[in-house]
Formats: structure tokens, C-alpha cells, sequence
């Protein structure tokens, strides 16, 4: 958001709390590592650490410390650091980040569970007139074999709390593909 006009030598932008738009549980350090990593909870196992150097140049970074911010405390996600959810990530294991990575995809299960649930509620009888939203739509899953297909892909066996049933292993491969809604074109 931002303003069109400002007063004579002010600026109009404000600058987003990174950790809260476009969290990516990334480490504000500089890493011995050639490029960013998370902070190792050993970094003798991992064979990186941090260094005490900010990666925006400042000498305290601990405000921007995003791979230490609660999930729930973020409103919008990037998943380049924690790695897609439809590669049912790992969730950076062995680092601070752990936590917030597997968190933030439990997030996104849980936003693609919402959507099939939504897409799941029965077509509205002809002519019931509503304002709910929920109850005037028409369902997108109306085959019984869709539903029963997307019901199953709900059957995953990896960290059921993290991954809601949407994988069987960590990997591309080990992701459950969701169903498209019946009667779109492809």
C-alpha cells in the first residue's frame, strides 16, 4: 500500500516487515557456506555457521531474523528457502529453521485442504436463494469417482499433523497431486 501524493520532502513508501510479508524463514547472517543458509543447530555436523555479519550490511540483524518467526505471526509466504510444498520439503532439518519451514508448509496443507472441503460441499437445490457464499456455489467436485479419488489423496503417510495426508515421502515424488474440479477442460 502506499500513497499517490506526499508532503514536500517526505517520501511516501514504508518498508514491509520481511519476517511478516514474504516470510521465507531465511537467516539475516551471512553463512562460511557459499551462499545463505539456515542456522545450524550443530554446526560442526552441518559444516557451516553463521558469521557475525549481517547479510544487509547493518551490525544487528536480530529483528529480521525470519527462520526464528512463528508462522502463524507471518500473513503472506515464499517458499524458495523452506522449498515447495509440492516437494514435500524436509523442512530444512538439522537448523533453527526447522520449526518455521515445517510450520509454514503445515499452512499451506491446510489452505489446500480448506479449498478441497469448499469443493466438496453439494450443488445448492435449484432456485434456494442465499447471501452465504459457502451455500451458493455449485459444487466442483460432483463425480463420485472424483470425490472418492481426492478423498484418497488425503491418504498420505509422511508427518500427517505437517503434511495433512498430501505426501508419502519427502521428494517431488512423494507428493499427492490435487484433483482439478470435474468438467474443467484441460
Amino acid at each position: 500500500y502506499y500513497e499517490d501524493v506526499a508532503p514536500p520532502g517526505e517520501h511516501n513508501e514504508l518498508e514491509l516487515d520481511r519476517c511478516i510479508y514474504n516470510q521465507m524463514a531465511d537467516n539475516p547472517r551471512k553463512s562460511t557456506h557459499k551462499f545463505p543458509r539456515a542456522t545450524p543447530l550443530d554446526p560442526q555436523v552441518m559444516g557451516y555457521s553463521d558469521k557475525n555479519k549481517c547479510r544487509d550490511g547493518r551490525k544487528d540483524c536480530r529483528d529480521t531474523d525470519c527462520q526464528r518467526t512463528h508462522p502463524k505471526d507471518s500473513i503472506t509466504t515464499h517458499f524458495t528457502f523452506c522449498n515447495k510444498p509440492w516437494d514435500c520439503s524436509s523442512g530444512l532439518p538439522g537448523t533453527v529453521a526447522l520449526d518455521t519451514c515445517l510450520g509454514l508448509l503445515s499452512e499451506w496443507y491446510g489452505v489446500r485442504r480448506e479449498l478441497e472441503d469448499w469443493w466438496l460441499l453439494p450443488r445448492n437445490e435449484a432456485g434456494e436463494a442465499t447471501n452465504d457464499v459457502s451455500f451458493s456455489q455449485r459444487s466442483f467436485y460432483w463425480n463420485q469417482r472424483t470425490i472418492d479419488r481426492v478423498l484418497q489423496k488425503r491418504q498420505g503417510s509422511l508427518q500427517p499433523d505437517v503434511y495433512k495426508g498430501y505426501c508419502d515421502g519427502i521428494g517431488e515424488s512423494g507428493y499427492r497431486n490435487m484433483m482439478g474440479p470435474d468438467g474443467l477442460k484441460k
